[in-house]
């Protein structure tokens, strides 16, 4: 009861300043308008109950307007130092568990068992995102920037790359999707994420200053189990096991 009291006076606390005259929060979303990080700005947004404008970019213009100002509020963050100067993180994190896997051809001979064989291959990364800090520091690698998961295992196919490194959706996309049916095997060497994962505001945002109350009801979400509900109904409905 005590926890419904809480969230109905946070929810009561930001319908006020969406009622004054704040101007309206600037959403950005993923283009690829399935992905969990936009689940989870919809339901935080809707909660919030805010008048909103959204838009739909690829995740550097995404990071960027955050940065710049552009926008207000996103989802789908890696917290780092240099993204700190501009961007200000919510707590909690809504993920702080999950995996990063390596896609090959399924003709691909050189193995890929441990990090240091890494150092063979042409890597596909998304552009702009963070990984774990070992991959993303290292300045010995082969990487390649791509705009998304589908993007990367088009061009392994045709043979442009060698290895896309994936999360739990891109490994979906290539063992399941029929558009790739059979030609790629998930390497043996994986690694867990060392980083949790946000929602992000702008430092440079209206918002900003409502940053106590936006992590009131952040932290509603999570612990009364509504943002883990989308997440799963997330995983589930794209028959994805949970990392």
């Amino acid at each position: 009861m005590n926890k419904i009291l809480s969230l109905v006076l946070c929810l009561w606390s930001l319908n006020c300043i969406a009622a004054s005259s704040q101007p309206p929060w600037r959403v950005a979303y993923s283009t690829k308008t399935t992905l969990l990080s936009n689940q989870v700005m919809q339901l935080f947004v809707e909660q919030a109950q805010s008048y909103h404008i959204d838009s739909y970019l690829p995740f550097a213009r995404r990071l960027r307007n955050l940065q710049l100002g552009t926008v207000d509020i996103s989802a789908g963050l890696i917290k780092t130092a240099a993204r700190e100067r501009d961007i200000y993180f919510l707590q909690p994190p809504y993920i702080a568990f999950a995996q990063y896997y390596f896609v090959l051809r399924k003709q691909e001979l050189l193995p890929l068992e441990q990090y240091h064989d890494l150092y063979a291959f042409v890597i596909g990364v998304k552009n702009g995102a963070k990984h774990f800090r070992r991959f993303d520091e290292d300045p010995h690698l082969q990487r390649i920037n791509l705009n998304d998961n589908s993007e990367c295992l088009s061009m392994l196919a045709r043979k442009r790359l060698d290895v896309c490194l994936v999360r739990e959706v891109g490994h979906h996309l290539a063992q399941h999707s029929p558009r790739w049916q059979g030609q790629f095997k998930i390497a043996p060497y994986q690694t867990a994420y060392d980083s949790d994962v946000y929602i992000g505001i702008s430092r440079h945002s209206a918002l900003y200053a409502q940053r106590q109350q936006l992590e009131h009801l952040l932290s509603e979400l999570v612990e009364s189990g509504e943002m883990d509900k989308v997440i799963q109904d997330f995983y589930d409905a794209n028959n994805i096991p949970t990392p």
